[in-house]
């Protein structure tokens, strides 16, 4: 009896391989001081959501995507972590992107009238959308990509785009030495969890 127990124990924590090595993964992107706590939170969040039956999940990944319409897919876990805790609800992420097939489609539009304060939106909302995409690159952005966001938004202040990021540097992570991956400070993240709110309500 035993015996057979054993490699069910087995086979149980391999299955925990993969996502811890995730967490682990994202936690190591954070400043020190934040990593082991970090790991912890995700760790928790993972194995109180993972509670369902290995029938059932097998069940569900075998059910064509067409069949679950309607059924967004599930998010990253460092992302649910995040929803997590800053209490917004995971069904936020869909009033601001549709996501199908591994792609990932704005569907918000920016009310916001004040150019700087829209920049800023707009930066948050494509670190979102790049953590969504792959969560290697989670909480960071391209200035390129957040230009161009800003052009066809009509809120790109053309002498003031660098001032204004730079105004606001607390927020952001390697903005001067390295403009492809401009990640975000714990500030920028709380900053993150405000654009999400505010963006989806409008």
């Amino acid at each position: 009896m035993s015996s057979s127990e054993e490699p069910q124990k087995e086979s149980e924590l391999e299955k925990l391989r993969i996502p811890i090595q995730d967490i682990i993964a994202f936690a190591n992107t954070l400043d020190e001081r934040y990593r082991e706590k970090c790991f912890e939170v995700l760790l928790n969040f993972y194995l109180h959501k993972n509670t369902i039956s290995t029938s059932a999940t097998t069940e569900a990944v075998n059910v064509p995507r067409a069949a679950s319409a309607g059924t967004p897919p599930a998010l990253p876990l460092p992302i649910r972590a995040f929803l997590n805790q800053n209490e917004i609800p995971v069904d936020t992420v869909g009033k601001l992107f549709l996501m199908e097939n591994g792609e990932v489609v704005p569907v918000y539009k920016i009310k916001e009238l004040k150019k700087a304060v829209a920049q800023i939106q707009l930066a948050m909302l494509s670190a979102l959308r790049n953590a969504l995409i792959d969560p290697a690159t989670m909480f960071e952005f391209s200035i390129k990509d957040v230009r161009e966001l800003c052009k066809e938004h009509d809120v790109y202040d053309t002498a003031n785009f660098t001032a204004i990021f730079r105004k606001k540097g607390d927020l952001f992570r390697d903005l001067t030495s390295d403009e492809e991956h401009v990640k975000l400070t714990p500030d920028g993240k709380t900053e993150l969890a405000e654009t999400i709110v505010a963006v989806s309500k409008q």
